[in-house]
């Protein structure tokens, strides 16, 4: 099926990208993904050579799609018009590639390679896409490839986009220094906004409900719990360092991922001076933020494992002992009514007595402890997600009855794991489990019935800490009946919400939110009083009644927990839900565990009941559950009549208008948020945030200065200029040169470019690109020794500080410190720091007056007096790095391209110190007169050890000097009474 024509202001973008080269900027969620494939589509034929760069895999597939819906079936057996070419294409196949045409798509490490390598046909280059343009900086791959093509065929054309327009506002002149990098002049601002954007959405609207659902006591009790943490820990930093922005780094701004980048940006120069308490709180505001977010998208049971594997790691053999490296709000009280909340969420602790003996064999038989209650709190928007679809049935139904036609309903959530969450709470919305138990009156029993779902994962939960507990003992306090007592909470009275999220389930824990937002937002939970336990102390009466579970007479705990609640006893359990795969969570990476058991057997017996109990429906009944990260193209292919969005998305609600700008057969839309809560502020943020981005994109392009400069000539950073080669490597170093120097370099330097040879594997480091642009001829080769050859006596090994600290642990650098003196005469270690970062090669924290073997200062001690002759050069940016190089290579001759790349292996030939076996070297630059200054003399003269034994006095003397053979010479003849 060919996709839908593109709309007005969709062509309008397209024209203008066609007519000049612009960096465009569209706002999420309008089709950037449509407007590059129609921009491919023009460019990719045989009869020009485009390339595509920055291009993730993602973008690749779904270009390959576009393409081939396109083309409509037309010419179906013919090659897809988009060219991968990835780390597996070998050389000779690339050139075929180039010499063929079309459209590129290949990553920028491979092709600035074939550039310098002149195996693209740069004549032929009709010009390059650049996507993720916000990625593009002045020391990226990406800038050095288009000032490479811009120089050798100033015909090429550069047109680049982006989806991210915040990235465009951050730090200083962040437009004018992306324009600079890509070389462009011309910026285009797409916002939602815009006249003839608005004018072509709002034409045709399908009705939008929104649904505000409340949240339950305890979900509103946490979200101030982590608010006051993430409150505290913001304040606390801003006052310990004040070199943050405190417009910038606020509570607000703290919701979002890009506030951790933005922190640490701001702290990088300092990061030396900061104390281990301020490095930690960077570290935990991402985990509290983390928290913050999974109060709304996670089930209880997984976010007290979520909260109880952040505290375990924490816990050493003596126990929980808060220290520097304990994570800082876990101590505060805040983090103790968090903990307590979320615990009560799953369970409440009764009296032995107070339980029946049946219900204590049924809770035996299912793998829990014999003396709790289960609570688990159902998520309130999967009760309103039901309600909906159930409505969403029924609709449908009576259309059909009346001759009309049901399509499919498309449920949207925020990430896989909340996907796998719907679908396996809907396929056993039927399936509950019923406990009799007492009420905490101890008279009337509870609604104890639970669905099945739940409590699945509340066994899982009780096994996993059991494994938990028999893997590293816990020393259960004495007092943890006592933690509980205080810990337990009393549940929410009755009470019903207006409205139609509170609608759904009416329990009696559900109490309607707060009036106004001031209110929810008000006093901390942490000052009103309330006693709650230490997490400590929660943490171990949970390991106390896991353990309780293995131990005793836990007969078959094992047999009956499954960790997903997609698996389900058989004898049990009436319905068998789908199946579901268990995937980390790509947004958090955490622990948890997902909603499958791992066991094969389960595994095979629950397929075996799902094709008994499913089969193939049509498409017009089916319930697609996808998260966000698999949106593009999804409506278009599914054209759902329903949509569901489960969790809010600003470029999700924009793909919709789109669709129903398309003449989509959308007859309702659904929007689901938590009133009142984190889920919320951060979609009104992000909003905002974007239209604030655009407001400031719009006044930047109104009074941005950018450079004159033809297209061959393209700045590159700052570093490259219009004048000549010799002049503009004498500017880098003109702060570190004197005028005659100056002037003698210039004559010398008319007639030959300098030259640097680089190894291949360097070029994911900025230094190449810099190099570049000062006008060094950089030569890639694949080098057996050292990174950079500056000249036939020169090698240098250049370290980032992550890559010395690995190399020195493991040894790697000594093995290349020893090649490289072997071999060159001077060899050098480059330790080489970021760009605005800390000029500090460790904390002064970390300074000790003491040597100690694992510090990194002491490692390199070491590596200088086991290596005399290798020197340090310590490099604040890869900017200084070129300059240092550029005085390296003042007058001395160009390398020798041949013969550094067969440096190092066995057929080399070259005359040279390394003639000399190192054994016997050693052992003469140990001997007593031998220096490194005389012991070459000692080994042109003397063919061995021996012959120096036999040599006279004399002689030594006419090869050292008098001192120098006087102490070898009374070494080697002393005799054994006196040594």
């Amino acid at each position: 099926m060919s996709p839908p024509p593109l709309l007005p202001f969709q062509r309008q973008i397209l024209t203008n990208l066609l007519d000049e080269d612009a960096l465009c900027i569209v706002a999420r969620g309008l089709g950037i993904e449509r407007i590059l494939a129609e921009l491919g589509r023009a460019c990719a034929t045989p009869q020009a050579l485009v390339f595509l760069l920055n291009a993730s895999d993602t973008d690749e597939d779904d270009l390959r799609q576009l393409f081939m819906q396109l083309r409509s079936g037309e010419q179906a057996d013919q090659e897809t018009d988009l060219c991968v070419i990835k780390n597996e294409t070998n050389s000779a196949l690339r050139a075929q590639l180039y010499r063929r045409g079309g459209l590129i798509s290949v990553t920028s490490r491979i092709l600035i390679l074939d550039l310098l390598n002149a195996v693209v046909p740069v004549e032929l280059v009709t010009g390059v896409v650049v996507c993720n343009a916000s990625r593009v900086t002045a020391e990226s791959i990406e800038a050095f490839v288009l000032r490479v093509v811009r120089q050798q065929n100033p015909r090429a054309f550069v047109k680049a986009l982006s989806d991210a327009p915040e990235a465009f506002t951050l730090g200083f002149a962040p437009l004018e220094k992306t324009l600079k990098a890509l070389g462009l002049r011309h910026v285009h601002l797409w916002p939602r906004f815009q006249v003839a954007i608005q004018k072509d959405l709002s034409a045709a609207a399908a009705p939008v409900v929104e649904l505000r659902q409340p949240q339950t006591r305890s979900m509103v009790e946490l979200q101030q719990a982590a608010l006051d943490c993430v409150s505290a820990m913001v304040s606390e930093l801003c006052s310990s360092s004040k070199v943050l922005d405190p417009q910038t780094i606020n509570v607000e701004a703290s919701l979002f991922r890009y506030f951790d980048s933005m922190v640490k940006k701001q702290l990088s120069p300092y990061w030396h001076r900061l104390s281990t308490r301020v490095r930690r709180m960077v570290s935990d505001l991402a985990s509290l933020r983390r928290v913050a977010e999974l109060i709304t998208s996670y089930d209880c049971v997984s976010l007290q494992k979520y909260l109880d594997t952040l505290l375990l790691s924490t816990k050493s053999d003596k126990g929980f002992a808060m220290s520097s490296a304990t994570a800082t709000w876990l101590s505060s009280d805040s983090a103790n009514i968090l903990y307590a909340v979320s615990r009560s969420r799953l369970f409440r602790r009764l009296p032995g007595d107070q339980v029946p003996a049946q219900t204590k064999a049924r809770l035996r038989d299912m793998g829990l402890p014999e003396n709790i209650a289960p609570v688990l709190e159902v998520p309130p928007k999967l009760q309103l997600l039901a309600q909906i679809l159930e409505e969403i049935g029924a609709a449908n139904l009576a259309a059909v009855k009346k001759g009309g036609e049901a399509g499919p309903v498309l449920v949207m959530a925020g990430s896989p794991r909340e996907c796998r969450m719907i679908r396996s709470y809907l396929a056993s919305l039927q399936d509950t489990v019923r406990f009799d138990i007492p009420g905490q009156d101890g008279h009337a029993g509870d609604a104890d019935s639970h669905p099945r779902m739940m409590v699945n994962l509340l066994q899982g939960f009780f096994k996993w800490k059991a494994l938990m507990s028999s893997k590293k003992p816990v020393a259960v306090s004495q007092n943890s009946s006592q933690a509980s007592t205080a810990s337990a909470r009393a549940q929410v009275p009755q009470g019903r919400s207006q409205g139609r999220g509170a609608s759904v389930g009416g329990q009696a824990n559900r109490a309607p939110p707060p009036s106004k937002r001031r209110r929810v937002r008000g006093a901390s939970n942490a000052a009103s009083g309330v006693l709650r336990a230490p997490a400590d102390k929660l943490e171990e009466e949970s390991a106390e009644l896991a353990a309780s579970i293995i131990s005793g007479d836990g007969h078959s705990a094992d047999r009956d927990i499954l960790l997903g609640f997609g698996m389900h006893d058989s004898e049990t359990s009436q319905t068998t839900p789908a199946a579901t795969a268990t995937e980390a969570d790509d947004a958090s990476g955490d622990a948890t565990n997902g909603y499958l058991d791992d066991d094969d057997a389960d595994w095979a017996e629950a397929l075996e009941a799902f094709d008994e109990h499913f089969g193939i429906l049509s498409g017009n009944e089916t319930i697609v559950v996808q998260p966000y990260s698999s949106r593009r193209g999804l409506l278009s292919s599914l054209r759902p009549t329903q949509v569901v969005m489960y969790d809010p998305d600003p470029a999700f609600i924009r793909e919709i208008e789109l669709y129903q700008a398309n003449g989509a057969p959308l007859k309702q839309v659904y929007f689901l948020v938590y009133d009142n809560s984190i889920e919320e502020q951060r979609y009104l943020s992000a909003i905002r945030r974007e239209r604030e981005s655009f407001e400031k994109l719009i006044r930047d392009k109104s009074t941005a200065v950018i450079p004159l400069s033809s297209p061959g000539a393209q700045s590159g950073g700052g570093l490259a200029t219009s004048i000549s080669p010799s002049k503009a490597l004498l500017g880098i170093v003109a702060s570190r040169s004197h005028r005659n120097a100056r002037d003698s370099t210039v004559q010398g330097a008319e007639e030959q470019v300098p030259t640097v040879i680089i190894d291949v594997r360097e070029f994911r480091s900025p230094l190449p690109s810099l190099l570049h642009a000062a006008s060094f001829k950089v030569v890639p080769r694949t080098i057996d020794i050292g990174d950079y050859i500056l000249h036939d006596n020169l090698v240098v090994e250049r370290k980032s500080l992550p890559d010395l600290i690995g190399s020195l642990r493991s040894g790697r650098l000594y093995n290349q410190a020893e090649a490289m003196l072997k071999h060159y005469q001077y060899a050098a270690l480059l330790v080489e720091f970021e760009v605005n970062t800390s000029f500090s090669l460790q904390a002064m924290s970390g300074i000790t007056a003491d040597i100690q073997y694992s510090s990194i200062s002491s490692q390199l001690t070491m590596l200088v007096l086991a290596f005399p002759r290798l020197r340090i050069l310590w490099s604040c940016s890869p900017y200084e790095t070129v300059a240092i190089f550029a005085e390296l290579k003042r007058n001395a001759a160009e390398p020798d391209i041949e013969r550094a790349v067969t440096m190092g292996q066995e057929d080399t030939g070259v005359e040279r110190e390394s003639i000399y076996a190192q054994s016997p070297i050693a052992l003469l630059q140990s001997l007593p007169g031998v220096n490194l200054r005389n012991y070459q003399t000692l080994a042109r003269k003397y063919r061995n050890i021996r012959e120096i034994c036999a040599a006279k006095k004399d002689e030594l003397e006419q090869v050292l000097d008098k001192a120098a053979a006087g102490k070898l010479y009374e070494f080697l003849h002393a005799t054994a009474s006196n040594v």
